[in-house]
């Protein structure tokens, strides 16, 4: 059973904290994902520590911020080494942690997630511009806001890509990208079931890609799980 919410600030607080063993953080901003997240995080817990953190609405303007209760959170938790799993535009906050204090993550699982956290249709335009000039656009310069597809290449840790059915074909595509940039990844689709189903192959898949190798090179990379 997962234990009473604790919570630490007014906007990013722990939704539950369960189990013991090696742990799992997982961040998500989106009340939409709850549901899925809660129960993946049940049967996690049976093998491990699983953490749930739900943060505010992830935009460019304030994701810096965020990310430092994050930081400051997890160290209240006493959390030094985990394996983190980024939901939605909470990839963008577990990603950052993985470029700035590597040595804190053992591993990576993005779900869901695009390149930048809920990224405009301006935003959209110049990234889809930008993979077509040589030279890329200085109006990249502008936005304050985080973009992985920059420092992906300096993803050491393990790395998973999940896409769920809710991911649309534009989400998608990122995560496919994202695998394609970062030296050691995978990407995996879970199959189309009920919530129940897909709740426990997402625990399962959590836990298991803990035996991926720490190196793998991307152009030899086959599923991890």
């Amino acid at each position: 059973m997962l234990s009473a919410p604790v919570s630490i600030t007014q906007s990013t607080h722990v939704v539950s904290d369960a189990g013991s063993g090696r742990s799992f953080i997982a961040v998500f901003d989106d009340q939409y994902y709850a549901p899925l997240i809660q129960a993946m995080s049940e049967r996690i817990a049976e093998r491990a520590r699983c953490v749930v953190i739900k943060t505010p609405v992830i935009v460019a303007d304030n994701w810096r911020a965020v990310a430092s209760d994050l930081s400051s959170l997890l160290i209240s938790l006493g959390i030094r080494q985990s394996s983190f799993i980024g939901v939605g535009a909470g990839a963008a906050l577990v990603e950052d942690i993985a470029l700035t204090s590597p040595k804190s993550v053992r591993s990576l699982i993005v779900l869901d997630s695009p390149l930048r956290p809920h990224p405009s249709i301006w935003e959209r335009l110049i990234d889809a511009l930008e993979r077509r000039l040589p030279f890329g656009l200085p109006l990249r310069l502008a936005s304050r806001g985080f973009n992985v597809r920059s420092y992906a290449h300096r993803l050491r840790c393990p790395l998973l890509t999940v896409a769920t059915k809710r991911a649309s074909i534009f989400v998608r595509s990122e995560l496919q990208m994202l695998g394609r940039l970062a030296p050691t990844s995978w990407y995996v689709t879970l199959p189309e079931s009920g919530p129940d189903e897909e709740a426990r192959e997402l625990g399962n898949i959590v836990v298991t890609f803990q035996d991926a190798p720490a190196k793998c090179p991307q152009k030899n990379r086959q599923e991890a799980v």
